[in-house]
């Protein structure tokens, strides 16, 4: 239904040594697609890049340039888990110890020394 042969009917394309591209649609092959996207195509300007056939020769390795990986480390320890805190849990509230005043303490305390 799709034009596509499914595994069962390749498999009986195998054993009659058929050709399975006979069996496929139209629609899906390269032909067609060249015929439907052609229009919008737009060929690419080459410039400074290798050949293809080129790549069975390898010649001046030292004088390429490769790519290495990046340099990364890693933590030496477990990495640190930043827990969300429930809504429902009671949230404690600071008091100074020099001027008990609610919501800092007395390390970051603003007021002067209530002596």
């Amino acid at each position: 239904m799709t034009g596509i042969p499914c595994s069962h009917a390749y498999a009986a394309v195998k054993i009659v040594h058929g050709n399975i591209y006979d069996y496929v649609d139209n629609c899906y092959k390269k032909s067609s697609q060249e015929k439907i996207y052609a229009p919008s195509m737009i060929l690419v300007v080459i410039t400074d890049m290798p050949r293809p056939n080129d790549y069975y020769r390898i010649e001046n390795v030292s004088e390429q340039v490769f790519l290495l990986p990046p340099i990364t480390s890693r933590p030496p320890r477990r990495p640190k888990v930043n827990r969300d805190e429930s809504q429902f849990q009671n949230k404690r509230i600071y008091q100074c110890g020099r001027c008990h005043q609610p919501r800092h303490t007395s390390r970051n305390c603003r007021n002067p020394n209530q002596s």
